[in-house]
C-alpha cells in the first residue's frame, strides 16, 4: 500500500536547530522517508545537507566536528558582523555545490528580500546560495545578494515553513518549530539578543500558518543560546525526545490517510487549529 508523502518544515533558530538532527534521527529509526523539506535560516542548512543525500548521523558528526572557525569570518561592521564567504564555501563543501534540481529530496528554502519585505522561496539554482541567503540574521550577517535581490534570513517573514512544504506536495506536514514558548536562555552576546528579537515577531507569525500544520514538534530548547557551539548533544538529544513524544500521532495521521486512500473516501478536513492538536500529543 502506498505511503502518504511526509513534508518536513524545518524552523528558524540559531544553533538550537540541531535539533532538527536529532528529529531527523527518529524519524529513520522509524523508517519514516522525507519527501518534501522546506527550511528557512539553521533549518534549510540542515534541510540541504538531508537532501543533499547525507543522513542524520553525518549530520551529526559535522556538528561535531566543525568548528567556529569553519563558519564565522568578522568584518568590521558595515551591514552585518559576518561577511558569510566562509559560511558560503563551507556550506557549498558540504552540499557538493548541488543545484536544487541534482536533490535527493525536493526543497524549498525561504529567505526574505530586504528591499521590499517580500517573502523569497528559492527552490532553482545552486543550493548553498539558497541556504547562505536564509541565514542571514539581519545584524549578524551580511545580506547575501543573489539574483538582483539583498537577501536576508526568512525568519522575518516565514520562520517555520509549513505552508510551503505543503504546497510543494505533502499528504502530511510535520513543523519543527524552535521559538521558545517561555523563559529563554541568559544572552550572551548581541547574536542572541537579535535572535530573541525575531522570535517575538516569529511567535505571530507562525499563528497565521498553523493550519497548514498535521503534527507540531517542539523541541524544549529555549534555554540553550542560539549562537552555542558546545550544547550540540543536548539540542540533538532534545529534538530526538520531542519527536519521540510525536510519533504516536503521525502514526495514527499515517494510518488515516492510508484508510483513506484504500476506500477511495476523502480525506478528513484539518482540524481548525492542528498544531493546537499536535502539541498536546506532543507535551502530553
Amino acid at each position: 500500500m502506498t505511503s502518504p508523502t511526509i513534508g518536513l518544515a524545518l524552523g528558524s533558530g540559531g544553533l538550537r536547530g540541531l535539533a532538527h538532527i536529532g528529529v531527523l534521527q527518529i524519524l529513520e529509526r522509524e523508517h519514516i522517508s522525507v519527501n518534501y523539506i522546506a527550511g528557512c535560516s539553521i533549518g534549510s542548512l540542515i534541510g540541504s545537507l538531508y537532501a543533499s543525500g547525507l543522513d542524520s548521523e553525518t549530520i551529526y558528526k559535522l556538528a561535531k566536528n566543525l568548528k567556529r572557525r569553519h563558519w564565522i569570518d568578522f568584518v568590521l561592521p558595515k551591514m552585518g558582523l559576518v561577511a558569510g564567504d566562509r559560511t558560503l564555501e563551507t556550506i557549498r563543501l558540504l552540499t557538493r555545490r548541488l543545484t536544487f534540481g541534482e536533490l535527493a529530496i525536493p526543497l524549498a528554502v525561504v529567505a526574505a528580500d530586504l528591499n521590499t519585505g517580500e517573502e523569497i522561496v528559492l527552490r532553482d539554482g545552486e543550493v548553498a546560495h539558497a541556504v547562505r541567503a536564509s541565514i542571514s540574521v539581519p545584524g549578524v550577517f551580511v545580506p547575501y545578494s543573489y539574483e538582483g535581490r539583498l537577501l536576508v534570513d526568512g525568519a522575518v517573514v516565514n520562520p517555520t515553513p509549513m505552508d510551503i512544504v505543503h504546497g510543494m506536495g505533502a499528504d502530511i506536514v510535520i513543523a519543527v518549530d524552535l521559538v521558545p514558548s517561555g523563559a529563554v536562555a541568559a544572552f550572551e552576546n548581541i547574536f542572541d539578543v537579535i535572535i530573541q528579537t525575531i522570535d517575538i515577531v516569529e511567535r505571530q507569525l507562525f499563528k497565521q500558518r498553523e493550519h497548514y500544520c498535521d503534527l507540531l514538534i517542539k523541541p524544549d530548547t529555549g534555554h540553550i543560546s542560539p549562537s552555542s557551539f558546545t550544547d550540540i548533544d543536548e539540542a540533538v538529544d532534545l529534538g530526538a525526545q520531542a519527536m519521540e513524544a510525536g510519533l504516536p500521532k503521525l502514526r495514527e495521521l499515517i494510518a488515516g490517510k492510508r484508510h483513506t486512500a484504500a476506500t477511495g473516501g476523502n480525506p478528513a478536513p484539518r482540524a481548525a487549529n492542528p498544531c493546537q492538536a499536535a502539541r498536546d500529543n506532543t507535551h502530553p
